[in-house]
């Protein structure tokens, strides 16, 4: 029997090698990753993208009327024009369907659920008191719509905050209550601790006319109440009734059923005889200026102004052809006891008690 070559052993392990090729070569190639699927889609007013499908989150960005959106999922939400469905975006954010161009699809069977942790509402919350008499505008500067107007000791519930808005005498913070609409700090009894609170994030330029569904209310859930009354009572019932709507409306949801939808608080509309408040300065002009419990002269004399001295004032009044200023003393001045004159910068009429 003739002797084994040396080159045995690497004669092996060539057909070895020739026998992985080739089993690799069968094997079947491994699928290329899939695309993303999205529905493209358009911005058809400004309108902001959340962190969850709800009106109180914080935004997390926002997208600029005609601006291109690519949908990918979609979940439940806030019920707006009686719908609760919101789209998730490729952006990580959400946004109402109602706010982009119209899908001539159904978006339940063109894209996939976002999940059930998308429908949850993981938002801050911290109670203040009104002091001075407020708007409480769709975005915190003073351009933007009067969404409600809220008096003196009214009580609000604060969900995120923001350093990006309308500066009042010196301060530029502005909070979202849960009437999604912005108050400035200003107008708080104290301000509140805001490493509590959320960032609301990037805010857009909203009018009221284009967003008048996102403020918790839809055509179907409720219409704003006629009542002339901002008190804290009537802002707690609106919530109650609200809320209770709202959870009819989204039964199909079981989740959203359990879920408070603290967002659902009715507008507190403008009283028929009340117009703007927000806080200006003006000086003293006179000798000296008595502020009045009433707007009245011969009502009694609750503070004197000396002159030159800087006031601050809520709001005006118009008495018998005389304006009166409600300065933040909560009395009231004859506005031409001013050097300025302050009737075209605010105005409300006197509300008897």
């Amino acid at each position: 029997m003739p002797p084994l070559s040396r080159r045995s052993p690497l004669l092996c392990l060539f057909f070895l090698l020739s026998a992985s090729i080739a089993s690799a070569a069968e094997a079947p190639a491994a699928e290329a990753p899939k695309p993303v699927k999205y529905i493209n889609a358009t911005a058809d007013v400004n309108t902001e993208c959340k962190t969850c499908p709800r009106t109180l989150c914080p935004n997390k960005l926002f997208y600029e009327q005609e601006e291109g959106v690519n949908v990918t999922c979609w979940t439940r939400g806030t019920n707006i024009m009686g719908n609760n469905m919101w789209l998730g975006t490729d952006k990580d954010c959400y946004i109402t369907q109602y706010d982009i161009t119209e899908f001539e699809g159904d978006y339940t069977e063109a894209l996939p659920y976002c999940g059930r942790s998308s429908e949850e509402e993981p938002l801050t919350l911290e109670s203040a008191t009104i002091r001075y008499k407020a708007e409480c505008r769709i975005c915190p500067t003073i351009n933007c719509d009067v969404w409600s107007y809220l008096l003196e000791e009214t009580e609000v519930d604060l969900t995120c905050w923001t350093a990006n808005g309308q500066v009042v005498i010196d301060d530029p913070y502005w909070l979202k209550t849960t009437n999604n609409c912005y108050v400035s700090q200003k107008h708080l009894y104290s301000k509140p601790d805001i490493t509590y609170l959320d960032w609301c994030g990037p805010i857009p330029f909203l009018e009221m006319e284009k967003h008048w569904n996102e403020n918790g209310t839809s055509e179907i859930d409720s219409e704003p109440s006629s009542s002339s009354s901002s008190s804290s009572s009537s802002s707690s019932s609106s919530s109650s009734s609200s809320s209770s709507s709202s959870s009819s409306s989204s039964s199909s949801s079981s989740s959203e059923a359990n879920a408070p939808d603290i967002e659902k608080r009715a507008p507190l509309p403008a009283p028929a005889n009340l117009a703007a408040h927000y806080l200006i300065n003006v000086t003293v002009g006179e000798d000296f200026a008595n502020c009045h419990a009433q707007p009245s002269e011969k009502s009694r004399v609750l503070k004197r102004y000396v002159f030159n001295q800087e006031v601050w004032l809520q709001c005006i009044t118009e008495r018998n052809g005389t304006y009166w200023s409600e300065t933040i003393d909560f009395c009231y001045v004859k506005s031409g006891d001013f050097w300025e004159s302050p009737e075209g910068d605010c105005k409300c009429f006197y509300i008897s008690v």
